[in-house]
């Protein structure tokens, strides 16, 4: 037997989840409600309440570290965003997050460190505008802005203004709305110290859980392509900076209209009227201020191509990390991660994702933060004590799953019914289904599915060929075995010590099968399962979702069922002394 014990997350990464949770809610109320309104400098705002959230909860929560791992947690939630733009969203949170960090371990963390942490966290909002534009549009954005500076200093007269101090007042600017935002966080801080705790009611999400990189039926990723994409970049730019106007266009537009083509409604931002009309502007600008020469003239001909190269290049850059946006949640990059030390990174986001439906209803509206802000900043404060209970709560009950592993045919199902048959006589309710093989002739020619509790049975899946179900492999999976399966999945009895799945495979490692009920069960369900998997597939099984301690036996080292039943027993023994 290998037992594979649960990650118990360090009280720093609990906390930090229950903080990452609030700020995804924040970017989510807050941001959709100032998005909704066209509100100028929506981003500046939003960077100044996160400065304000986080200093106060630094405030009620002093650890190192605590702020990145926040930010960390905030932004990956951020990429689950229907919207296939992340990078800007997630880049910001973290960049305020590890520029916070560092300031408050350089300046410590009295009002000084935070007003300064403020101020520089404020700031990388222009930084990460002005390199946004660069990468977009390239340094010809630059030009145009240059040549637009000197036609307003010679039309107002100010010739002798040094342009330095315009980029002093601008930092300057964003540096005082940062101070404030800091100021803002350390009073809130000290006001929630000073409140009661208010009795509130969590309110548990009733929808199952999604993994950060969850792989389902209708979203399909490729390794392939996330370094098709990247290459596509690199080779872009190339073709945009040295070949002609109609090859770059040829190449752009076949690419754009590939990846339309692949993912679909991802690229609704490129429908709104105001995407193009910035494109309009850009390349009358270009026109009309990119001379190149052609004196007397108000547009220059060589300039307006300027423009157009520029907007293509930025449909080209926006497309292109969109869709690598939407590659970045390939499962098997979560998988990698896991491999290299980041498992307690997942767990805490999950486990963050968890409470944010609450955390979203907590959140006050939008009257009362613009009202009274301190106060309403210091209840979240005060809530998210709360929410790092429910989150330690949540982290413990993790089911701890038992695995039944072998080849094709080397007996798992036999196996596992002489484990429940003697865990039967201890009075251990036993439910969920094993998938019983059907032979005609000694050959194997389906599986037969058996409800555990009413012992009925219904054909899962044959070789014989049914023109109308769905086929996997060379078998043909009947419509009605399956809706029978999930329905004992979807309803397993509060009465139940033990849920058994027989068996899980690459159906589910894709989304499809048991996936979503299995899915459901492990964030709602504190009680052991065993799972029936192929031996080369346990490792992709565990780490598809989160859950507790994991036992595995393997068939070839001819476990006996009595070690299987004590191993059950002391761990639904453990669960309900937990409970």
């Amino acid at each position: 037997m290998k037992q594979l014990k649960q990650t118990h997350i360090s009280e720093l990464w609990l906390k930090a989840a229950s903080i990452g949770s609030i700020w995804a809610a924040n970017e989510i109320v807050l941001g959709s409600f100032l998005h909704n309104l066209r509100v100028p400098m929506s981003g500046t705002l939003m960077s100044f309440l996160s400065v304000a959230f986080v200093v106060a909860f630094s405030r009620m929560w002093p650890e190192r570290g605590l702020i990145w791992r926040a930010g960390v947690i905030a932004a990956l939630m951020k990429s689950l965003s229907p919207s296939a733009i992340i990078f800007g969203p997630m880049i910001g949170i973290m960049s305020e997050a590890f520029v916070l960090e560092l300031s408050l371990w350089i300046f410590g963390r009295r009002l000084p460190g935070f007003l300064i942490g403020g101020a520089f966290a404020v700031m990388m909002v222009l930084v990460q505008k002005v390199l946004t534009f660069l990468i977009t549009y390239g340094w010809n954005i630059v030009l145009i802005i240059e040549e637009m500076y000197h036609y307003s200093i010679k039309q107002f007269h100010w010739e002798g203004l040094d342009p330095r101090w315009a980029v002093v007042t601008i930092f300057g600017i964003y540096a005082f709305i940062g101070i404030v935002g800091g100021f803002l966080g350390y009073i809130t801080g000290n006001k929630a110290r000073e409140l009661e705790q208010m009795n509130m009611d969590f309110k548990e999400s009733s929808k199952p859980i999604q993994s950060l990189f969850e792989h389902t039926s209708s979203d399909k990723y490729s390794g392939w392509l996330l370094l098709f994409h990247l290459f596509t970049l690199i080779l872009g730019f190339y073709i945009i900076n040295n070949l002609s106007l109609l090859y770059i266009a040829v190449f752009i537009g076949s690419y754009i209209a590939f990846t339309i083509y692949r993912y679909g409604n991802s690229f609704k931002h490129l429908r709104k009227p105001s995407f193009w009309l910035f494109f309009i502007v850009i390349t009358l600008l270009a026109g009309l201020f990119m001379q190149s020469g052609e004196g007397g003239q108000l547009f220059s001909t060589a300039g307006l191509m300027i423009g157009v190269k520029m907007n293509i290049r930025a449909a080209f850059v926006l497309v292109s990390f969109a869709s690598i946006s939407k590659e970045l949640k390939n499962p098997i990059i979560k998988s990698i991660l896991y491999k290299r030390g980041f498992a307690n990174l997942y767990q805490a986001m999950e486990l963050s994702f968890a409470v944010l439906p609450a955390s979203i209803s907590a959140f006050p509206n939008v009257k009362n933060m613009i009202r009274k802000p301190v106060h309403s900043i210091a209840m979240l404060i005060l809530y998210a004590e709360k929410i790092l209970r429910i989150v330690k709560s949540k982290h413990l009950s993790l089911p701890s799953i038992i695995i039944i592993s072998g080849n094709i045919q080397e007996g798992k199902t036999t196996f596992v019914e002489k484990v429940i048959h003697r865990l039967s006589r201890k009075n251990v309710a036993v439910a969920g289904f094993l998938s019983k093989v059907i032979y005609h002739e000694n050959e194997r020619t389906g599986y037969q599915l058996q409800d555990l509790r009413s012992d009925k049975s219904e054909l899962l899946c044959t070789t014989a060929l049914h023109s109308d179900w769905k086929q996997y492999g060379k078998f043909y999976f009947n419509p009605k075995g399956q809706k029978v399966g999930l329905g004992i999945l979807e309803n397993i009895p509060d009465s139940s010590d033990l849920i058994v799945i027989d068996e899980i495979g690459p159906l589910e490692l894709g989304g499809d099968g048991w996936a979503l009920a299995i899915e459901k069960l492990v964030h709602q369900s504190s009680r052991p399962m065993i799972w029936v998997v192929r031996e080369h597939l346990v490792q992709k099984i565990i780490r598809k979702w989160t859950i507790g301690e994991t036992y595995t036996f393997l068939l070839n080292e001819s476990p006996r069922a009595e070690e299987v039943e004590e191993v059950i027993l002391k761990v639904i023994n453990f669960e309900y002394t937990a409970q």
